[in-house]
C-alpha cells in the first residue's frame, strides 16, 4: 500500500514540475520576446512533438502574438477556465469518460470533423489550426496532453463557450454542501 502511494505522490510530483517547467519556460520566452526562437527545437518539441523546428517555424513563430491576445482574453473576459488544469493531472488525450459523453445527435462519430470550434477562442484563431484540413498540428504533442485541447471539454461552461455541439456532460449530482462553484 506504502509503494502504490509513493507512486502516485511521485507521478503526481512529476506531472506537476513538468507542468511548471512549460509554464516557466513559456514565461521565459514570452518575457524575452526571443526566448522561444533562440530555443526553437524545444519549443518545438512542445507544441508539435516533433524537434525539427523549421518544420513548423511559421506556426511557432505565430505562437507568441496568439498567446499574447490570449492571455489578454483570458484576463478581461474571466476566461481563466480555459487553462485550468490542476497541475497534477494525468496527461490526456481524450475527455474524461466519467464526466463526458458523445451527443447522440453528433454525426462525425467520435472525430471532430471540421468542426473547430475550440481552436478559435474569442475570435482568435489557434496558430496550431491547419485551416485547410481542420486539424489541429499539435495534435497529442505535450502542450495537448497536458494541457486543456486533449481533455476537452472538462464541464458544461467550456461546451457552451465554444458552441460545441460534439458533447454532452454527464449530470452529477452534488451533496447540498458541495455545490460546484
Amino acid at each position: 500500500m506504502d509503494s502504490a502511494l509513493s507512486a502516485t505522490r511521485l507521478d503526481k510530483t512529476r506531472r506537476a514540475f513538468a507542468r511548471l517547467l512549460f509554464i516557466g519556460y513559456i514565461g521565459f520566452s514570452v518575457v524575452t520576446l526571443v526566448g522561444g526562437f533562440v530555443t526553437a527545437p524545444l519549443m518545438s518539441w512542445y507544441f508539435f512533438d516533433d524537434w525539427r523546428f523549421w518544420r513548423h517555424w511559421r506556426r511557432g513563430a505565430a505562437m507568441l502574438p496568439h498567446s499574447l491576445r490570449l492571455l489578454g482574453l483570458i484576463m478581461r473576459d474571466n476566461r481563466g477556465f480555459m487553462f485550468s488544469v490542476p497541475l497534477t493531472s494525468a496527461p490526456s488525450s481524450i475527455p474524461d469518460p466519467g464526466i463526458t459523453r458523445l451527443n447522440p445527435q453528433w454525426e462525425r462519430g467520435s472525430s471532430c470533423g471540421d468542426c473547430s470550434n475550440c481552436c478559435r477562442p474569442g475570435g482568435l484563431v489557434c496558430p496550431l489550426l491547419d485551416e485547410s484540413t481542420g486539424l489541429c498540428a499539435g495534435y497529442n504533442s505535450f502542450y495537448w496532453r497536458y494541457f486543456n485541447c486533449g481533455r476537452f471539454p472538462t464541464y458544461r461552461p467550456e461546451i457552451d463557450y465554444y458552441d460545441c455541439n460534439k458533447w454532452l456532460v454527464i449530470p452529477v449530482d452534488f451533496p447540498a454542501h458541495r455545490q460546484p462553484c
